[in-house]
């Protein structure tokens, strides 16, 4: 309930940032949409120019789990002793693949709390958690199923773990305590670190090159007698994870074509006829053509011919222990510090050009860097810092980029005049997970929004781990907001209004156990708006909970410099003209916000730089005191 109404609180308190302007579409976070293996994908030809196709790819998973019958024949084919020889029917189920047999109560205590409780705050504002019912209740559960394979074959569990007295996987029977691991097990596609490493490393690969990452994994668990995880995605069958148990040379002709290799797969989606035991099937091992990279996979009439992909493959097992329910670890071994993926809001890649840079130096075009991309709105790539360019005047934009430990949202608002639309809209940015550099080239004033959002240890100002900053930023004027050790600098030439909603750790508003009024009086603890002139830091003081602003002055590159009372544009020099003005707009504001937000809504001016008379709130007679001061310096009376 707690996360319910600071979440609610949030966007009804965004919702009044800029008065000025609003968004072409609502910028909610309930339209931010996973990647894993049981979403579509899109293969983009050589120019990476396809449209998203609605129908190109149907979920394997949702509704009825479609299943394929082995071969009625008692004698056993060549790659089916192969696969005995390496544990089929010993370290693979008894049963096929299926929908959660859970109740919803039972799901949810055992399944969905527990894997959301360990998600990060990126994870949770991207909406990572909602995702858990779709992924191991309303779909089947191949990937639970074989990481838990791959698990016991490789020695990280054993059968016993699932079920007491179990001696292989084998005689492993569906109960509840075994299909919720199974469950658990199919959610760890949503923690980022393993969606990051399997899903958006792997895109970034030509067809070819996805070909050579099957042989080449397959290969090693060859030489090491292991077992790896394997997804593919076809027309058929949608988006399916299996596991690859051996590599095998020969010669097979499918519809005309030669393969010599075949990667045989443990499939939880076959069974024996006329039942739901699981069995082998020569049709859904994956067939290689190692010279010309061609696959087929006969079971789903799938081909590199018919545009089906084969999406990745893995030997990493920490990807399958992260954070799971049995010896889980914390850390992955496959390196994704400059893996990325961006997803659009509003807008497009259309309206930009965007370049990537990674720490080696080298540059990319992003658009270009993904060789599957999940539609037009999210794409997968590389980089450590990134430069966007919009040189055409186009509706605003929002998208996010979520990589190791952090996810970055910006958002490029449109005025409400609908013949004013893209107005101002041409600039540069250039970004990292540690700030944003924005410069308007445009002739028209524009407001932004940005959130920073941390994975813990990635910031030291604990207990606030995600950041709102709206700002407007003039034509030709350029505006910094980076990550400091205590908060954010909002640096760079000119006046700008800034207001920003700092919020609290999702984890620490859960162990909150004071009262209601003070759970809505502390979430909103480290609001503040103000205006500078100057450069400042906004920093959050953890320990009186709540936001200061320190500024820089003189210009030295050091914010050592307290507000000043009496000087609302933050320009280091009280009660001049521009004080009266932001002091009256500031007092206007306040008195028309809607009633839903007043008790969050900061206005344009912090107390201690317009509340002369020291009673809390900066009101008329307030404003009348910094008139008359303004009044006597300009007379010559003050100084």
């Amino acid at each position: 309930m707690k996360k319910q109404i600071a979440t609610l609180l949030a966007l009804s308190t965004a919702a009044t940032c800029i008065l000025t302007y609003q968004p072409t579409a609502v910028g909610a976070e309930e339209y931010s949409v996973l990647d894993n293996t049981d979403k579509l994908v899109q293969e983009a030809l050589e120019d990476n120019t396809d449209e998203f196709g609605e129908t190109l790819y149907d979920s394997v998973t949702e509704g009825d789990v479609p299943l394929y019958e082995a071969d009625a024949s008692s004698t056993q084919s060549e790659l089916e002793k192969a696969a005995i020889e390496k544990g089929m029917y010993k370290d693979t189920f008894s049963f096929a693949n299926h929908l959660c047999t859970l109740s919803r109560e039972d799901f949810a205590e055992r399944v969905s709390d527990p894997v959301s409780a360990n998600m990060t705050d990126p994870e949770l504002d991207l909406g990572y958690s909602t995702d858990i019912s779709y992924i191991a209740y309303q779909s089947g559960l191949c990937f639970g199923m074989a990481a838990i394979s791959v698990l016991v074959h490789n020695g990280e569990l054993t059968p016993g773990d699932l079920q007491e007295g179990a001696e292989t996987l084998y005689d492993v029977t569906l109960t509840d305590d075994v299909d919720a691991l199974i469950a658990y097990y199919n959610s760890l596609q949503l923690y980022s670190e393993v969606e990051l490493a399997i899903i958006v490393e792997s895109a970034m690969l030509s067809k070819e090159e996805h070909t050579d990452m099957f042989l080449d994994c397959a290969a090693r668990c060859k030489e090491k007698g292991t077992y790896f995880m394997a997804g593919i995605s076809t027309k058929k069958g949608g988006t399916h994870a299996v596991v690859g148990m051996d590599e095998i040379s020969g010669n097979w002709t499918f519809d005309g074509i030669s393969y010599d290799t075949c990667i045989v797969t443990y499939d939880s989606n076959c069974v024996k006829p006329d039942t739901e035991t699981s069995a082998f099937k020569d049709d859904a091992c994956i067939y290689i053509n190692s010279e010309t990279k061609q696959f087929c996979i006969p079971a789903y009439e799938a081909s590199s011919e018919n545009g089906d992909v084969l999406l990745y493959a893995s030997d990493d097992d920490s990807l399958l222990t992260y954070k799971a329910p049995i010896r889980g670890t914390t850390k992955t071994n496959t390196d994704v510090s400059e893996t990325v993926k961006l997803e659009f809001y509003n807008g497009g890649k259309d309206q930009m050009q965007l370049s990537s840079t990674t720490k080696d130096g080298q540059t990319y075009d992003f658009w270009k860097l993904g060789k599957v991309n999940y539609g037009d709105f999210i794409f997968f790539g590389k980089g450590s810092s990134f430069h966007l360019e919009k040189n055409e005047r186009a509706s605003g934009f929002a998208f996010s980029i979520l990589g190791e430990g952090y996810r970055l949202r910006i958002e490029q608002f449109d005025r409400k005049d609908p013949e004013l639309k893209g107005v101002g809209s041409k600039c540069k940015i250039d970004f990292s997970k540690d700030g944003i550099t924005y410069t308007n080239t445009d002739t028209q004033k524009i407001a932004l929004s940005y959130i920073f959002t941390y994975d813990e240890g990635n910031y030291n100002f604990t207990p606030v781990s995600r950041s709102t900053i709206a700002i407007e930023v003039a034509p030709n004027q350029t505006v910094t907001v980076s990550k400091q050790d205590t908060g954010f600098a909002i640096t760079g030439g000119g006046e700008v209004y800034v207001q920003t909603m700092p919020l609290i750790a999702h984890k620490d508003i859960d162990a909150f156990d004071g009262s209601y009024e003070e759970f809505l009086d502390w979430l909103g603890s480290y609001f503040i708006n103000f205006v500078r002139s100057k450069d400042v830091l906004l920093q959050f003081n953890t320990e009186k909970e709540c936001s200061e602003l320190v500024y820089d002055f003189d210009g030295d590159g050091v914010f050592d410099d307290a507000p000043m009372l009496g000087d609302a544009d933050g320009d280091g020099k009280p009660y001049e003209p521009s004080d009266i003005y932001w002091t009256m707009r500031h007092i206007a504001a306040k008195a028309i916000a809607s009633h839903g937000t007043r008790r969050y809504y900061r206005g344009h001016v912090p107390n201690i730089e317009a509340d002369t008379d020291n009673n809390g709130k900066i009101d008329t007679n307030d404003l009348f005191d910094i008139v008359y001061e303004c009044a006597l310096r300009g007379a010559g009376l003050k100084k």
